[in-house]
């Protein structure tokens, strides 16, 4: 038996590693604080408009900087070292929510502000999230990898149960600029742990000129030739687009099909947390490769299936219910696709590669919201959720066919130079 495992299975063995600890709960308390910050600021948007599509409008500001700024930042994070690039982008999120924050409490924060600043703040998620992930990879072995990429993702969606449940707890005693606030200064703690890291600055031979737009050619080309990881994109955007979106339009979906108000919003999101940290448990404490691709394509359909039966659903906590099974199968595809990504792709492209998949899995959502806001003005927030449900099925029929060709290509164990 390996040391650090134990019962624990591989979650014991990704947090035996000192430097993986110490970056595993700083984040879970960073992302706890940005889901109770993102609860709070949905809430406010929704008070001032009760309308979906300025919550879709709200997701689009937050997101589409995944889409518009995720890839550079991998490379820069392939060529200046991931712990710079995190240094960085950290401090601005610190910055702007604080400033945020405090608008807020002086009663100035209005719809224009919200979206400008809101857009910064996913400026800042944009170039955290591919150094961040791909930090993994220099903190523990390869052996371990898989386990820790599921224990970060296992913290990640327990942080959206906590985020809203303690938005939930705390807006009953204190106003929502004040749960915003206490929000912000969670940020902090993870910068502050950052510079107890060992850094990872990369250094080059002497006359290499390598640019930015090079480096992301050689990404792209990279990703759309290798028929596993293309496999994974497609499907990715699929989800992304049609299935996603969900998350960003509940402040509405509490309001209008349920009748239960941030009360309900506080619920639906921690149930969503709930099922999706069950996902990352279970996956890093079984701590392996094999089997990835098949897990990631059939959570693909259920999640879809889930999701066309809570949108008929009409009692709060039936839908809490469902909402923990999307929660958990939504999460089983995203975090398998982060594994499997990781397994198979170059260690000196790795960055740039795990930039896309974010652009499809964060980024694309933010369009998708847009979207769906704005359908469902005309067609209400239930048809307009089902109806990216069906759309995702008929999709996964392509799936299926697909997946025996993209399953060695993805879980070869074979080393990556």
């Amino acid at each position: 038996m390996a040391a650090g495992e134990g019962l624990l299975g591989g979650i014991g063995r990704a947090l035996s590693h000192k430097a993986f600890f110490l970056l595993w709960w700083s984040n879970g308390i960073n992302t706890s604080g940005r889901w109770m910050f993102r609860t709070a600021l949905g809430w406010i948007t929704w008070e001032l408009t009760e309308s979906p599509w300025w919550l879709g409008a709200l997701a689009f500001a937050d997101t589409i900087p995944m889409v518009l700024l995720s890839i550079v930042a991998g490379a820069w994070a392939d060529r200046f070292g991931n712990l710079i690039v995190l240094r960085m982008s950290q401090a601005l999120l610190v910055a702007v929510a604080t400033l945020m924050s405090i608008l807020a409490l002086q009663d100035s924060l209005n719809l224009i502000y919200i979206l400008f600043f809101a857009f910064w703040i996913g400026v800042a998620d944009a170039i955290t999230t591919p150094a961040r992930l791909a930090m993994v990879n220099h903190v523990v072995p390869r052996p371990d990898l898989s386990a820790a990429i599921a224990v970060n993702s296992a913290t990640f969606n327990f942080s959206r149960f906590l985020g809203p449940a303690l938005f939930g707890l705390f807006v009953q005693f204190l106003s929502v600029p004040t749960v915003m606030l206490l929000g912000a200064g969670m940020f902090s703690v993870f910068y502050i742990a950052l510079f107890f890291l060992e850094s990872d600055s990369k250094t080059r031979e002497p006359g290499e000129k390598r640019r930015i737009i090079k480096d992301l050619q050689v990404g792209f080309a990279y990703a759309t030739s290798h028929k596993g990881i293309l496999y994974l994109l497609i499907l990715l955007g699929v989800t992304a687009l049609f299935m996603r979106p969900y998350i960003d339009l509940v402040p509405g979906v509490s309001d209008q099909l349920f009748q239960a108000g941030k009360e309900g919003l506080a619920i639906l999101l921690s149930s969503t947390g709930f099922g999706a940290m069950l996902a990352g448990v279970w996956l890093a404490y079984r701590g392996r490769t094999e089997g990835l691709t098949n897990i990631f394509t059939w959570s693909m359909l259920f999640s879809a299936l889930f999701m066309l039966v809570f949108v008929l659903s009409s009692h709060i906590w039936v839908g809490a219910a469902l909402m923990i099974c999307v929660g958990f199968t939504v999460v089983c595809g995203s975090i398998t696709s982060q594994a499997l990504v990781q397994n198979a792709v170059d260690t000196n492209i790795r960055a740039r590669v795990i930039a896309i998949t974010i652009v499809l899995a964060w980024g694309m959502p933010a369009l998708g919201a847009a979207v769906m806001g704005w359908i469902a003005e005309s067609f209400g927030l239930a048809l307009t959720l089902g109806g990216g449900a069906v759309v995702t099925i008929l999709c996964w029929f392509w799936a299926i066919a697909n997946k025996a060709k993209a399953t060695p290509l993805l879980e070869s164990a074979e080393d990556k130079p």
